[in-house]
Formats: structure tokens, sequence, C-alpha cells
């Protein structure tokens, strides 16, 4: 990726620049070399302040310097960005009106004596005050709505925006709420053009309701009925995500999507159909999506993969090694999750539609020509056996954690032993457990974290307590808590530095 935004640099700039008459003459001595100091690497900086720089620039050669200053949009997908001119000066004060996200600074400096000239760059990560922070999706009396805690010095939160969704919008959701997404790179419409810009945006779902949002200002980039080509008759989405090519959604069952890299105006196509029969099917909310990306079809009892190239629902072809066949299985999907990405790899739990007693835990290596099952049979001792709220941790420890009542436990996938991790409160009720981190490169030091967070609501009120884990055994006490009104079912962490979609899996 840096690779391409270097070439993208100097297309952008031979464009720009190609105006200007390089009269530097081909000489064998001494090669002229600019110095510039006092640019840094990363200048993190809101919408309405001012970028003020004022760099010492010297030259090895007799000088008097011109110097231009450009910038021009990072992480773009169907088009060739634009350099726009910012200063003509050595020292650059300028007011940020561009979108919160990462753009490229470009300082040119030419020796006017010599004709020679030379490039310096520096990213500017724009942001608001809602681009850093903790997002809590929740719902009170059947509507739901997203609060927003705000960590302006660590990943710590200080204060709490109450209903920033309907704050914005003027509307909540309507149903309970279900899950929340991140995305960098959502196509939203770019106001008077008809390009379609890479934005970073959050996908707000509820039980009867949709909408994804612009993350620097919180408003509606499209709602349930402007998402897609055909508006679905039912509104009963149940999953969002994405793989490293589409953007997927399920809605009553049914398969939509949008290509992710290249050209998009960001609207899901209409339903995939299961293969050329168009046979009925009802997808479980429960995926396994990184690299490439499969569903369960409750129906039928059998997986499916897709794409964003293909109108149909792909069958899949067991491994000769598999237990458990793909296809007309015969098992009710309890919980299914990403565990791994190099290579692709999940559990699930597994109910016997003939025999409910009879429950599998199976480990899940899918691929559209060998997909493989292994599995162990349940004991109804066994306390995942009458577990809820599942959650793998996500490439770390080979563990799941589960909760049973108001106990929060785990399971060591490996050797099957089982630990209670911890207690919540009396009175207080689980309502999800999560694993998510941002940790190594690319992460701020004061930022980074890995969490496995358990919400929890008593009354009218939520807690999400944000644990962290010592080979997989959470600590006794939680780092820290939010704390807000309604019921709460999902929490992401978005800042600036949270460049790529793939950081947090597409997994429940």
């Amino acid at each position: 990726m840096k690779l391409l935004y270097k070439l993208l640099l100097l297309v952008a700039v031979f464009q720009f620049f190609s105006c200007k008459k390089d009269t530097t003459t081909i000489s064998y001595a001494e090669k002229e070399v600019i110095s510039v100091k006092g640019m840094d690497d990363i200048y993190p900086i809101n919408i309405g302040q001012k970028l003020n720089i004022d760099p010492q620039v010297t030259s090895n050669k007799d000088a008097d310097f011109d110097y231009v200053w450009g910038i021009y949009e990072t992480n773009v997908q169907g088009y060739t960005p634009v350099l726009d001119t910012i200063g003509h000066s050595k020292q650059l004060d300028y007011t940020i009106i561009q979108p919160a996200k990462d753009w490229f600074l470009v300082l040119k400096v030419t020796n006017k004596k010599t004709g020679f000239s030379d490039y310096f760059t520096s990213t500017v990560r724009i942001g608001t005050e809602y681009t850093r922070g903790w997002y809590v999706i929740k719902d009170e009396n059947n509507m739901t709505d997203m609060d927003f805690f705000l960590t302006p010095q660590s990943i710590t939160p200080t204060t709490i925006r109450e209903n920033v969704y309907s704050l914005i919008n003027g509307r909540k959701l309507d149903g309970n709420a279900v899950m929340l997404r991140f995305f960098t790179d959502y196509k939203a419409p770019i106001a008077g053009t008809t390009t379609y810009a890479n934005t970073r945006s959050l996908f707000l779902m509820s039980e009867k309701d949709a909408a994804v949002v612009n993350l620097s200002t919180l408003k509606d980039i499209r709602n349930f009925n402007s998402m897609f080509y055909g508006v679905p008759a039912v509104k009963h989405p149940t999953m969002v995500g994405n793989d490293f090519l589409v953007y997927f959604m399920v809605n009553d069952g049914q398969l939509h999507s949008i290509i992710g890299q290249g050209p998009s105006t960001g609207i899901f196509g209409g339903r995939k159909i299961n293969t050329t029969l168009d046979l009925p099917y009802y997808l479980s909310k429960y995926h396994i999506m990184f690299i490439s990306s499969y569903f369960f079809d409750e129906l039928s009892s059998s997986f499916y993969s897709a794409t964003d190239r293909s109108l149909y629902l792909s069958t899949i072809k067991d491994n000769p090694a598999t237990q458990l066949p793909a296809n007309n299985n015969n098992k009710k999907l309890i919980y299914m999750g990403t565990k791994t990405t190099a290579p692709l790899a999940g559990f699930a739990i597994f109910q016997d539609k003939t025999d409910p007693a009879s429950k599998i835990l199976a480990s899940v290596s899918p691929n559209v020509n060998s997909f493989r099952m292994t599995y162990e049979t349940l004991s109804p001792t066994d306390k995942v056996y009458n577990g809820s709220n599942y959650a793998l941790l996500f490439t770390d420890e080979n563990m799941m954690y589960f909760s049973v009542g108001n106990e929060v436990w785990s399971r060591n996938l490996s050797n099957k032993f089982e630990q209670l991790q911890y207690t919540v409160p009396a009175g207080e009720t689980i309502t999800f457990i999560r694993h998510r981190k941002a940790t190594g490169t690319g992460a701020e030091a004061a930022y980074a974290y890995n969490y496995v967070m358990i919400g929890t609501k008593s009354g009218g009120n939520y807690k999400i307590r944000m644990f962290t884990k010592t080979s997989g055994n959470l600590a006794a006490d939680p780092v820290f808590t939010l704390e807000g009104k309604g019921s709460a079912t999902d929490a992401v962490y978005v800042g600036p530095s949270i460049t790529t979609n793939m950081i947090y899996p597409s997994t429940y």
C-alpha cells in the first residue's frame, strides 16, 4: 500500500508541476542537495485548525528558493487524486478544510539560480471530535442509538456523548441494537461531484434498520432505504462485514454485496441467488470471513461461499478428511466465529436437528474446494454445552469465552479445559462478549489495546467492562468500564492510526 501511495504521489506531482520548466544543466560537478528541517512526519490536526509549518531550507549551492505547498488525498480507489496548491511561501499558514482522514502534504523547493528542485512530504492526519474514541451501540424501548466516549489522551475514555446518532441525524433506528462495523474505504459521494471516495465510516445495525455514517460528522451517508439498488421488502438486517474484496450484508436471511476494491457507489446489489436453480435459503448471521467469505444456510444446513463478481451463492466441496459434511449435515448453527486468518479458520457450535440434546464443537477450515470440519461431542456436563454469548480470541490464545448465567467462562480449545473467569454482580445480565485489539505496527502507544469486553445490563443501564488477559486468563478487575443508558450489544474503538478494515475481524 505504501508503494501505491508513492506511485500516486509521483503521478500527482508530475501532473501538477509539469508546467514548471526544469532548466537544470547536466554537469559532473558536485550534485546539489537541498535539505529541509522542521517538517514532522505526521501532523495530527482537526478540521478548522491552522496548519503552521516554518521549515529551515538549505542547499550546498548558492541558492534563491521558490516554494510550492500542495496537499492531496490518500487511500483512494477508482480515480486519480488531485494535488491542490495551498501555499507559495516558505512558511505554510493554512486552515484545514479537507474531510477527516490521512492526506499527503508536499513541499516542492526549487533553487531559482540552478533550476534544481526537490520534494518533501508529510502526512496530515485530519480529524474531528468524532474520529477518536469508543462507540457503543445500544437500545432503549426497542429503538437503537449510539453513545460516544472521548479518548483525548489515551485509550481510557474521559467523557461520554450520549445518543450521538440521533443528536446528529434527528432519528433513531427502529428495533433493538445488533452490531457496529468500522470501515475505512466505504464509498461515499463527494459533494458537488459524481465521484465516490473512500470514507471512514461506521455501520449501525438494528433488528429492523441500518445506517452508515461518516466518521467526520456522524451524519448519515445512507440509510436502509438508500443502501440497496432494490430496497428489500422486509427490514431485518443481521450482519454486515467485509473480506479483502467485498462488503456483504445479510438481510432477512438473504445475501447482498458491494465491490470493496475499485469503483463503487456504496450501494448493495440485489440478493444472491442460491445456485442456478434459485433454491430457497436463509443465511445465519454467523459467518467466517477474511481472505474469502463463508455462510451457513439454516434451511438446508449447508455452507456456501460468495464473491462480488457472481450473482450466485457457490456450493462447497468437502475435504476427504472432513468429519462433518459441509452440505445437508442436519445441524443447527448455534455459534460460529473467525479464529485465525493465515490460514483462515474458525470454530462453530452445532446442535443436531433430529436430536436437539446432541451438540458438537467443530473446528472449521473453510475452502470452496476442500472444506474440512473436525469436531468433539459436547457433554451436558461441559459448561460450554449450556453457554451463550460466545466469543473467540482472535489470533491470540486458543480460547473461547462464553457466559453461563452471570458467569463468564473460558474453554481451552486445545485441551478442553474450562475455567471460571469472571462473575458479574448480582442483578446484571450479560448481553455480549467480544475480543477486540489494536496493537503492533501503526498503533499509537497510548491507544494500543487488547481487551476482552463483557457487556451487561441492569435495569435501564449498561456497563461494558474492558479486561486485559494473561495466557487467556482475565485480569481480576477491568482496566476501565464504559457506562450509559440502555442495553449495549457492541463496542468499537476508532482512531486516526486505525487505517484498515481488517484490524477488526468481521465476526461475532
